[in-house]
């Protein structure tokens, strides 16, 4: 992974002449995306499938490792643990790309506030070899974007850092909690989401050129309020992501809640989790935005293919015997936020 990576960086600097510009012109398109979150283990059925899977890129979507009650040295310990794996070692033979959750961050629920954060983020380079003077090491948070493909079949992925900086949630007492917890939309416009340089980030890295965006939201974007972490519950984030992205062709690809489901509240969000584990519960919350009636409970990974000569994506969320739990394809022209 770090060398494909790093090549591409390089490529990407230089002027485009010659033999770089004949390497840069035969970069293939994305075709096959693998996305996942929340491994509790690296030894699993569902790990094993994924790497029979068609993959071009693999996304991890947050909760890469559970290391939110050892501090730092359980989280390097459990780090190094999914380095070796067999899974992480079989994804390296294409690009992976990664955003973390709360407890690959370090704190259940945890936010702007977590004492820890820099620390941590050291760690999630570390884990990813990511180069002593990248840039990406420098600033505050893990957000970060990369562009795949040439001029007609340029796919850009956006990954999102919903832990650095957010603002605390609201909470109201357990017995006014809803099925999926105690959190509530509030109305206090000063609490962010993503903070204001990532927002300024984010606004100029979707000036780009790009013939479709991946959005990758650790929690996710679409549902309504259900008392568990969403973008609901800043409602005033979430409409300004949606301002962000009128005119633009993209999805939101997120986790955290260890069950899947796709919704639409403007912008289509296909959210798979578990990648190890089962739901407890194995029934949803109420989302009056869910977009397909299914929703599925047990260890699973989304797959996105891309059709570029039909313009269409097909989303499906993968369980671990290889079949198809849930299944939507989509024209770009619907992806288009308006």
């Amino acid at each position: 992974m770090p060398r494909l990576r790093s090549r591409r960086r390089f490529l990407a600097g230089l002027p485009a002449i010659g033999l770089l510009a004949a390497h840069a012109a035969e970069e293939p398109a994305l075709q096959d995306i693998i996305f996942g979150s929340c491994l509790d283990t690296h030894d699993h059925p569902m790990l094993d499938r994924t790497l029979t899977l068609p993959r071009d890129l693999f996304i991890f979507m947050g909760d890469n490792i559970y290391a939110d009650k050892g501090g730092i040295p359980m989280m390097q310990e459990k780090y190094a643990l999914l380095k070796n794996s067999r899974f992480f070692l079989g994804l390296q033979n294409k690009p992976i790309l990664a955003t973390w959750d709360d407890h690959d961050f370090g704190e259940n629920d945890g936010g702007g506030s977590y004492p820890h954060k820099k620390e941590a983020q050291v760690e999630f380079w570390n884990w990813l070899d990511e180069p002593a003077t990248s840039p990406r090491r420098q600033q505050e948070g893990v957000y970060h974007a990369q562009t795949f493909g040439t001029v007609g079949r340029r796919v850009q992925v956006v990954m999102l850092d919903t832990r650095y900086f957010r603002s605390a949630l609201k909470k109201v007492p357990k017995d006014k909690a809803m099925l999926g917890g105690a959190y509530v939309s509030t109305d206090d416009t000063a609490a962010t989401m993503l903070g204001a340089a990532q927002w300024r980030w984010f606004e100029q890295v979707l000036q780009q050129p790009a013939e479709l965006r991946l959005i990758v939201s650790s929690i996710q974007f679409a549902p309504e309020v259900h008392g568990g972490e969403c973008w609901a519950n800043m409602p005033h984030e979430q409409q300004q992501l949606l301002k962000l992205l009128q005119g633009q062709t993209a999805v939101i690809l997120s986790g955290d809640r260890h069950w899947c489901e796709f919704s639409n509240n403007g912008v289509f969000d296909f959210t798979t989790s578990s990648m190890t584990q089962k739901h407890p519960r194995g029934t949803p919350t109420p989302n009056k935005n869910r977009c397909v009636p299914t929703t599925y409970h047990l260890p699973n990974v989304g797959h996105l293919r891309i059709d570029w000569a039909a313009a269409t994506i097909a989303v499906k969320v993968i369980g671990a015997d290889g079949g198809t739990k849930i299944e939507q394809t989509l024209p770009f022209r619907e992806l288009q936020i308006s």
